[in-house]
Order: C-alpha cells, then sequence, then structure tokens
C-alpha cells in the first residue's frame, strides 16, 4: 500500500476530460500494482504502456469528477483518480483511495519542475510519500 488510508483523499473537480485526452508519460511513480511508463486517452480509448511499450488497452469514461474507470478488453477494470491536474492539462497526479498506485503524469515535451512538485505535494497531501518514489524518464 503507497498511501496510508486513514487521509481523505479527493478528486479534482476542475479536471475536463476532454482537455486529459492525448499521450502521457509516468515521470514519477510509487510502484505498487500498477506501474506504468504512460498511457494514451483518445476518444473514450485507453491504451497503457510499459516499460517495453506493450500493455492493456480498454475504454475510459468519467464516473465521477476527476474519477475515470477504465474497463480493459480483457474484461478487468480499475478506477483512476484525478487527485490534482495543472490548469492546462499538461502534469497530473494520480491514484487510487486504497493506495494501489500512484504516480505524476506528464505529457511528452511539457514536463516542468515546479509543476511535478506541486503534483507530489498533493498527494503527499492526500497520504502518500513521494519522497521515496522512483524518478522515471
Amino acid at each position: 500500500m503507497l498511501r496510508n488510508p486513514t487521509v481523505p483523499i479527493g478528486a479534482i473537480t476542475r479536471f475536463d476530460a476532454t482537455l486529459f485526452e492525448g499521450r502521457w508519460q509516468t515521470v514519477r511513480s510509487g510502484g505498487g500494482d500498477w506501474a506504468l511508463a504512460g498511457f494514451d486517452v483518445v476518444g473514450g480509448m485507453w491504451r497503457e504502456r510499459d516499460g517495453a511499450g506493450d500493455g492493456r488497452a480498454g475504454t475510459v469514461e468519467p464516473i465521477g469528477t476527476g474519477i475515470l474507470r477504465i474497463a480493459y478488453d480483457d474484461g478487468g477494470t480499475r478506477d483512476l483518480w484525478v487527485l490534482w491536474i495543472d490548469p492546462d492539462h499538461n502534469t497530473a497526479a494520480l491514484g487510487d483511495p486504497e493506495g494501489r498506485f500512484g504516480f505524476v503524469a506528464t505529457r511528452a515535451g511539457t514536463r516542468r519542475g515546479d509543476q511535478v512538485r506541486a503534483a507530489e505535494q498533493v498527494l503527499d497531501f492526500n497520504g502518500y510519500r513521494t519522497e521515496t518514489w522512483a524518478t522515471l524518464q
């Protein structure tokens, strides 16, 4: 478990699913049971990438403000909480209430240290401990 489950967690209310579409890369990760190199969201379709470029695909739909449900082609599902995202939707803090995973993702070519740090601070506020996380890419 990557987060303290006694700490309240909340998804961001200014999330815009249309602005979230595109190609994302993981830049900080706590590992957990969902360690991604990145993911793509286009037209309600989801494709995740591992370090080798392989990954699962499926559909993605909002089930609440800042909460997405991924329904994989193989029948599995996963809920993804957007805990924070910058106003331009270029850097995001992502996790889940159970603390099974957590990561910071940015769009290719848009990584800004101040925004990555802001995402880490929000994750920490929500019960994660990002100081031990791996830096990727």
